[in-house]
C-alpha cells in the first residue's frame, strides 16, 4: 500500500503558497474561517487569550506540519490563534478542497485522525504536568514532549534542538520567566539541556526525567 504523507506534506505539496511577515496574525481564536495550513518554512505559534489578556501559547508548527483542520472538519469557529513568528512560508486550502481530499483520498483521514489523537495525547500529559506545583516538573514535561516531536531520524539519545525562548516556555507551562529560567538552570548545571538564544539543545532525555521526577518528589 503506499505510503500516504503527513497533512502537512499533503497541504504543502497540493496548497496555494502565501508569506506572512513577523508577528503577522493569520487567524484569531473564534474567526470562522475554515482553511488548512501547512508551514513551507519558518515557524507559526498557536495561542489562546485568557480574559485576563494573557496570552498561552498551545503550540507552535514548523516545515512540514500541518494545521487547521479541526475547523475544515467540524465547521466551528478558530480554537486559537496563529501568529508567524519569523518570516514564514505557508501553504493553505479552502475547508471545502481539504474534505473534498479527505473523501477521495481516504487513508488520508486516518492520516489526520492519527494527528489529532497525537494532539490530543500531548493536551493530556500537558495538562497532567500543569497540575503540579513543581514549576521544574511542567517545564521538563514540555521539554519532553517537544523532543519527541523534533527528533526525525536517529538513536533515542539524539541531540535535538528546539526552536524556543525562555520567555515562550514560561508562556506555554503557566509559569513565570523567573521560575522558568530556575528551572532552565537545573537542568542546564545537570547536563541534561544546554541553551541560546531562542533555542534549547536536549542532550540527555533520560537525565531530564531523573531530575523530574526528583523536583516532584522534593
Amino acid at each position: 500500500m503506499t505510503d500516504t504523507p503527513t497533512l502537512g506534506a499533503f497541504v504543502a505539496e497540493r496548497g496555494r503558497k502565501v508569506r506572512l511577515r513577523t508577528g503577522e496574525l493569520l487567524f484569531r481564536e473564534g474567526d470562522e474561517s475554515r482553511a488548512v495550513y501547512a508551514v513551507v518554512s519558518g515557524r507559526i505559534n498557536l495561542f489562546i487569550t485568557t480574559p485576563v489578556g494573557r496570552d498561552v501559547i498551545l503550540g507552535f508548527k514548523v516545515p512540514v506540519q500541518g494545521f487547521g483542520e479541526l475547523s475544515a472538519i467540524d465547521a466551528g469557529p478558530r480554537s486559537a490563534s496563529a501568529i508567524a513568528m519569523e518570516s514564514t512560508l505557508i501553504a493553505q486550502m479552502t475547508g471545502d478542497e481539504f474534505l473534498d481530499q479527505l473523501y477521495q483520498v481516504p487513508t488520508l483521514s486516518l492520516t489526520v485522525l492519527r494527528g489529532l489523537a497525537e494532539q490530543l495525547r500531548a493536551l493530556n500529559g500537558r495538562i497532567s504536568a500543569r497540575s503540579s506545583d513543581h514549576t521544574p516538573q511542567r517545564v521538563g514535561q514540555l521539554l519532553i514532549e517537544l523532543t519527541v516531536k523534533f527528533r526525525r531520524h536517529g538513536p533515542a539519545g539524539s541531540v535535538v534542538v528546539i526552536p524556543i525562548s525562555q520567555d515562550e516556555v514560561a508562556a506555554w507551562v503557566g509559569s513565570t520567566r523567573e521560575a522558568t529560567a530556575r528551572s532552565l538552570a537545573l537542568f542546564r548545571r545537570a547536563g541534561s539541556i544546554e541553551t541560546g538564544r531562542n533555542r534549547i539543545t536536549v542532550v540527555d532525555t533520560e537525565s531530564l526525567q531523573r531530575l523530574m521526577r526528583e523536583a516532584a518528589e522534593a
